[in-house]
């Protein structure tokens, strides 16, 4: 096969379109890649965000409720108290002592 000097650089030339191509490709694939990273890192701190201000809103509400059933807690208490002070104290009857037959006679 004779090959002319010619089709030796278009071959030559051919590859060189092709990796140019390709490095172009790679170099979109890459910014690409970096941009859905840079993405994911704002959406992942924005729910990072998101949750501990739930996590604070929660909390605040949990004391409030613990602080409302304390308050509740103690009003049943203190009504327990009064109703045992207003029931008078009963004497206590002693029970009938039973006797025996056999020591009676």
């Amino acid at each position: 096969m004779n090959h002319g000097i010619v089709d030796v650089f278009a071959y030559q030339e051919a590859l060189l379109i092709e990796a140019a191509f390709g490095l172009a490709l790679l170099a979109m694939i890459w910014v690409g890649f970096r941009r859905w990273l840079q993405h994911k890192e704002r959406l992942g701190s924005l729910i990072a965000e998101r949750t501990a201000e739930r996590a604070t809103q929660y909390h605040a509400e949990m004391e409030s409720v613990q602080a409302r059933l304390k308050a509740i807690e103690q009003l049943v208490i203190e009504s327990r108290v009064q109703r045992e002070e207003q029931i008078p104290a009963r004497p206590v009857k002693s029970a009938p002592t039973r006797r025996d037959d056999s020591t009676s006679q």
